[in-house]
């Protein structure tokens, strides 16, 4: 036994050292000392008890001249020589005779006695506790085997459940298999029949053609065939001048204007339902079932968004998080794409995060009047329904807090453009964690899709369920009427989209409606070089910007391909556009002492963000290698040191970047060498300025570090 404190260690030390040493004997010698003990104290109580222990004294009296040896019953006169040492005094005591002791070592066995039963005693007090422990241990082996037994049984259960649903799955496949040749052979035996009877039908009309004809001349049988062509299309032949078809079916020259206007602008419903998707400021639910069509809507939605975004000079950004590593219209070369690891969620939850927090700045920073010009932020949740499941099951402490975000967004996004797009194989909002309770259904715009897909094999796949479960469901389409008329739509609906091979759709936007949606291609997506390099948060200062151009007019034009030009072409041209001013004044370059900078120098080092170089400027020439020889080249009349003196002047007065780099070219302009543009030209020069001239004293600075460090990370990037 282990002892539970020192004082506990030393009472068993001092108390039970004996019986410590005891019980760390095997059981047989446990039992042979017992034994033994035994033995030896029953022989000794034995020998203890017989004999006598002292030596005795036979005494006699003299009476009367006579010795008296016994007494009235006839016993000698027997005491220890003790109490006959008393009584030598005495003249009428005579000593008879001295008894010696039989039993001298009477004490002696009485005590060995006593020790070989207390040996005995604590011999068995341990056989006893090893026992008692051995019985625990015993009982806990007992369990664990009535547990192994019961494991045993249930694993056998399993294994013949699981034999037995093979055995059931098999069957099923085959019965299906089966009934999909039936299908087939039913199929082809349609397709011939209705082939055969259409040959029969070409060969009766042949024959019918052939009688009509018969006895005519060649020449009438072309007439013949002429008449019955216009007898068709009575008014095909009939078109004069400069008449056409197109020309007669434009309504323009019949009624007026705004009316024509107004027939041309008319959509179909499918085609109204997508730009009301890509102009919806509410988060939606898009669902159906596999192979519905919800990947090309999903692309026509995302080429609304970005088209609507750039039609306002905005930028749109849209992530994802899906299970497939799909391209989703190229947005995923772009580095939109996160896909959900059921292992390890953390990159998800780190995306839906920097998604709500971009939310909360707007929330926190953004005016109601200026809430119309926010720019689309959308969160794209594919095959929710699978990582809904996977969340709520393995990670529920982080899938709460992913739920309070989405709620978030769902309600109050609406308000600063923020919304989510989830794509699902489920209605139920509750399910997916999308909504508290059914009271805020209203705050998502429910979207079911739905199609019976042919394969090429005679197969079909997908349904019509999701749709028809929307519109049933009294929690979306609340009134009755309402729902037996979408009802009736919808089967009405459902036979052209089987034969048209495009999806069915009912929608909660416009108050609930049905419809076919048109055909869909998937498109890519060319983002600009701004949107690919975008973060997920938001910039205040560029959004403020943004309203100052807005209320100024001003708009700025992109243009994503730019010319490629030879190393000689590029140099002259960025000579020309950074040195060489022509018939300018000095004074048209910007200056220290320039009463305002261009918009687009402000943006340009305020943001931190120049606009990235072309290719010839990546590796050695990324925005010049300034060298000696190069700064001779560039400004012949001005010594690097000088130019130094002004950066330094400029750095020491706590100047910011921009206005340093302004007294870099003003210095340049005093001399004859000015420049008119702030491009990474000029970070480039005042890196090179501080490497090679600053002995430390400028380099301390905060602003100079903070330059130097987002130089180097742009350098890795």
């Amino acid at each position: 036994m282990t002892p539970l404190t020192e004082k506990h260690a030393q009472l068993l030390k001092s108390n039970r050292a004996l019986l410590l040493t005891f019980e760390r004997l095997p059981i047989a010698g446990k039992l042979s000392a017992v034994a033994l003990a035994l033995i030896l104290g029953v022989y000794s109580g034995i020998t203890a008890i017989q004999g006598t222990a002292s030596n005795r004294v036979q005494l006699c009296i003299r009476n009367k001249q006579a010795l008296q040896c016994v007494d009235k019953a006839g016993k000698p006169y027997i005491m220890t020589e003790y109490y006959a040492e008393r009584w030598k005094a005495n003249p009428n005591v005579v000593f008879h005779k001295r008894i010696p002791a039989t039993n001298p070592h009477k004490a002696l066995w009485m005590a060995l006695a006593g020790g070989s039963f207390w040996v005995a005693g604590i011999g068995f007090r341990s056989l006893q506790n090893s026992e008692r422990q051995l019985a625990n241990y015993e009982a806990i082996a007992e369990k664990r085997d009535l547990a192994k037994g019961q494991l045993n049984a249930r694993s056998e259960l399993l294994e013949d459940y699981r034999a037995m649903r093979i055995k059931e799955v098999q069957a099923e496949g085959d019965v299906e298999a089966v009934a999909n040749d039936c299908a087939v052979v039913i199929k082809q035996c349609e397709v011939l029949g209705e082939a055969d009877i259409r040959i029969a039908q070409l060969e009766a009309e042949e024959a019918i053609f052939e009688a009509e004809t018969a006895g005519l001349s060649e020449d009438k049988k072309q007439e013949y065939i002429a008449f019955l062509r216009n007898q068709k299309t009575p008014f095909q032949f009939q078109l004069t001048g400069t008449q056409t078809l197109d020309s007669i079916n434009n309504p323009s020259d019949k009624v007026e204007s705004d009316s024509a206007l107004a027939i041309q602008s008319r959509k179909t419903p499918g085609e109204q339902l997508l730009e009301d998707l890509a102009y919806s400021d509410k988060s939606m639910l898009l669902t159906g079932s596999t192979g519905a069509g919800k990947s090309h809507t999903l692309s026509a939605w995302l080429d609304s968004v970005y088209s609507q975004a750039r039609s306002k000079r905005q930028a749109a950004s849209v992530w994802i998080l899906g299970r497939k590593n799909d391209s989703f219209c190229g947005l995923r070369e772009a580095g939109k794409l996160t896909i959900f690891n059921s292992i390890d969620p953390t990159k998800a939850y780190k995306l839906i995060e920097n998604f709500h927090k971009n939310f909360l700045a707007r929330l926190d920073n953004i005016s109601e009047a200026d809430r119309k010009h926010l720019p689309p932020l959308r969160l794209i949740l594919e095959d929710w329904s699978s990582i809904v499941l996977t969340l709520r099951k393995a990670h529920k402490a982080l899938w709460a807090k992913i739920e309070l975000m989405l709620l978030d967004i769902i309600t109050v996004g609406r308000d600063y453009n923020v919304c989510l797009l989830v794509l699902a194989q489920s209605l139920n909002l509750e399910a997916l964690g999308l909504v508290g309770d059914a009271n805020l259904r209203a705050n998502m715009a429910i979207v079911a899709q739905g199609l019976l897909v042919k394969t090429e094999d005679g197969k079909t796949k997908g349904d019509y369920l999701l749709v028809e479960l929307a519109i049933k469901n009294q929690y979306i389409v609340s009134d009755n009427a309402q729902r037996q008329t979408l009802l009736a739509q919808l089967n009405e609906l459902m036979a052209e989209s089987k034969a048209k091979q495009i999806p069915v759709f009912f929608t909660t936007l416009g108050g609930g409606n049905v419809g076919l949606l048109p055909c869909i291609e998937k498109s890519i997506i060319k983002l600009t070089p701004e949107e690919i390099d975008e973060k997920l948060d938001f910039d205040i200062e560029k959004f403020r910007q943004y309203l100052i151009q807005q209320e100024a007019g001003i708009t700025t034009v992109e243009t994503n391909k730019k010319p490629q030009l030879s190393d000689s072409e590029y140099w002259q041209r960025t000579y020309d556009l950074e040195f060489n001013l022509g018939d300018k004044k000095p004074s048209d370059s910007p200056t220290e002492d320039s009463p305002e900078d261009s918009q687009e120098e402000v943006s340009d080092y305020d943001n931190g963000q120049p606009e990235p170089l072309s290719d010839k400027l990546s590796g050695e020439v990324s925005g010049f290698v300034w060298t000696v020889r190069r700064f001779g080249q560039m400004f012949p009349n001005l010594a690097p040191e000088q130019l130094f003196v002004s950066v330094s002047e400029a750095a020491l007065s706590g100047a910011n970047i921009r206005t340093i780099i302004k007294s870099v070219l003003k210095c340049g302009e005093k001399n004859g060498h000015p420049t008119r543009s702030y491009s990474r030209h000029g970070k480039s020069l005042l890196k090179w300025l501080i490497q090679n001239y600053d002995d430390g004293e400028i380099a301390q600075l905060p602003k100079i570090q903070e330059f130097l460090q987002n130089e180097r990370g742009n350098n890795n990037a």
